[in-house]
């Protein structure tokens, strides 16, 4: 676990699901559209954050071997709230994500912002961590959305994940030039790749030139 001891998390290079592969089997799964895809992640992100702030705590009176397991049981109690939440205030997303909501349990992403992947950090370091994750988590899921949506059906047609009321629409292909490929799981494999290297691309290109 010590590998990821000294990684900043960042939006391009080091992105936690996009170069780290945190919470890729969620990613693979919500990313069929911007709409589902913005909800998930906004749910993700709050959770995250929650992570963050409790397994701060925690670590403050659990021995560093037994982190690991006490951040598992977090990532399950999270997970379900997770789940109750999607339920109660994204039922639309809930049907359309299925079995993959009670997965967030075993999501990496949760478990790293936890802290249970890393050495001891204060919990002002953790926080910011997980902040920095949740962020660049959200980032990746409406880049590979975005493009995913695009390609299958021509267009996007973002709405309100709380009450599926459409916020705007568009259309720039013409249908017979779209590609049902990306619909399915070797399509948002494929694409989640495309998107990662181009991320790795924008982030060498920005460190050569003396950014971050």
């Amino acid at each position: 676990m010590n590998k990821l001891n000294n990684i900043k998390i960042g939006f391009f290079r080091n992105n936690p699901v996009l170069s780290l592969a945190l919470g890729l089997t969620t990613a693979l799964a919500v990313t069929g559209s911007v709409t589902t895809a913005l909800g998930m992640g906004l749910l993700i992100f709050v959770l995250v954050i929650l992570a963050g702030v409790l397994g701060g705590l925690l670590r403050k009176v659990t021995p560093s071997e037994m982190m690991i397991p006490v951040g598992l049981v977090l990532s399950a109690f999270l997970a379900k709230l997770g789940e109750l939440l999607a339920l109660a205030y994204m039922s639309g997303i809930a049907s359309e994500v299925g079995i993959f909501i009670p997965l967030m349990a075993v999501n990496s992403l949760i478990l790293f912002a936890s802290g249970s992947l890393t050495e001891k950090t204060s919990f002002g370091e953790n926080m910011k961590n997980a902040l920095l994750a949740g962020c660049a988590y959200v980032v990746a899921l409406l880049a590979i959305a975005f493009l995913r949506e695009l390609a299958v059906s021509g267009g996007i047609a973002l709405l309100n994940p709380l009450n599926g009321a459409e916020l705007f629409s568009f259309n720039i292909i013409p249908q017979q030039f779209t590609l049902s490929l990306f619909a399915g799981s070797t399509g948002a494999l494929l694409m989640t790749a495309f998107v990662g290297g181009l991320f790795q691309a924008i982030g060498k290109s920005g460190n050569d030139k003396g950014g971050k």
